[in-house]
């Protein structure tokens, strides 16, 4: 009830604040009405859409006898780690971090009711997903198992060796030299939450035959809580 108060609480606010900027820009109401009757209904259309995904999911989970909906109807920290998914999953449109919600709640869904001491851990990698984006997530696979980066990009990998992390990101994928002052901070982040060694990617030393894993303890965990879950298969 407390959630659904907030939630309610939340939509009031939002509302408040429309009704405000339509009093200060120009076309008054109009503007009003553009922000209820397109942006309303596509955050309404995005929890629907994630709500239904999700109970489908769940679902199956439960025909296979990997949860139990009664068990989980009962504890408060799953209905915690739920609601924050589905506000979070309302104000993104991106599939990465929608598919990266969803694995977490169906990991808190199995795990939570083993263990309550995973709900912190799965309380921060929520915090985390509404700070991050899909070039932070895609930094973390590559330098998580970076021997798995496919054979064509390894291809491309020049005879310079070893190369930092910068310079492999270069080499293996030159379509992002443009963007390295961004993904340098990405990398920076990254190390300030707890999920990659070093705060400059002039960490590492790959060669051509192994590139070095650089994520922590924790980061393999965040990556593990975002995947799917082979069991929902």
């Amino acid at each position: 009830m407390d959630s659904l108060k907030r939630e309610i609480e939340q939509s009031e606010a939002r509302d408040k604040l429309a009704k405000v900027l339509a009093g200060v820009v120009p076309l008054g109401s109009s503007a009003y009405d553009l922000i209820t009757t397109i942006v309303v209904p596509l955050h309404e259309k995005k929890k629907r859409e994630f709500f239904i995904d999700l109970a489908t999911r769940l679902k199956r989970l439960e025909k296979h006898g990997h949860i139990d909906y009664e068990e989980l109807a009962q504890s408060e920290e799953f209905n915690t780690i739920i609601t924050k998914a589905i506000l979070l999953a309302q104000q993104n449109h991106q599939k990465e971090k929608l598919e990266a919600l969803r694995n977490i709640t169906i990991h808190s869904a199995i795990d939570l009711p083993k263990s309550l001491l995973e709900f912190d851990k799965m309380e921060y990698f929520l915090r985390i997903l509404e700070r991050i984006t899909p070039t932070h997530i895609f930094l973390l696979k590559t330098f998580h198992d970076p021997n798995a980066v496919p054979n064509e990009r390894k291809a491309k990998y020049t005879p310079i060796l070893p190369a930092n992390s910068e310079q492999l990101i270069k080499i293996l994928y030159p379509e992002l030299t443009k963007k390295m002052p961004l993904i340098t901070q990405y990398w920076r982040e990254l190390n300030g939450l707890g999920l990659l060694k070093g705060d400059t990617m002039a960490i590492g030393r790959h060669t051509k035959h192994k590139y070095q894993k650089l994520t922590t303890e924790l980061g393999d965990r965040f990556l593990e809580k975002i995947e799917i879950n082979s069991l929902e298969l």
